[in-house]
């Protein structure tokens, strides 16, 4: 009974962690010059208060691709989005991204990426 027990422990345990890394945030890397196509930044709105930026995108085809492939791989675990190498904000797929999305990138971020944006 002992050989049983010790086996079916050591079966758990490699499945454990596969699913521990498993939640590991997915990340997705974009480049504003080569990824995006469109790209449409609000600065200021008066009629809210604004912690954060709000950045709409379209994508390029290859792009769009890439994040079929990812968002889809991850749907319902985290999802990190970085663009020009700052990481701007990570959150749970809920669906499968296309195109065009809306992210909002946090103050202290968008202080040092937007000055990459027009490069």
């Amino acid at each position: 009974m002992k050989k049983a027990v010790g086996w079916k422990i050591g079966l758990l345990l490699p499945v454990m962690m596969g699913a521990a890394t498993a939640s590991q945030a997915a990340e997705i890397n974009l480049s504003s010059a080569t990824d995006f196509t469109r790209m449409d930044v609000l600065l200021k709105d008066d009629d809210r208060l604004q912690s954060t930026f709000e950045m709409n995108v379209t994508l390029s085809p290859e792009a769009t691709e890439r994040m079929q492939n990812i968002s889809r791989a991850s749907l319902g675990q985290q999802l990190t989005l970085s663009i020009n190498g700052w990481k701007v904000s990570t959150a749970k797929v809920q669906t499968v991204l296309g195109s065009q999305f809306r992210v909002s990138i946090p103050k202290a971020v968008a202080k040092d990426l937007l000055p990459t944006l027009v490069d």
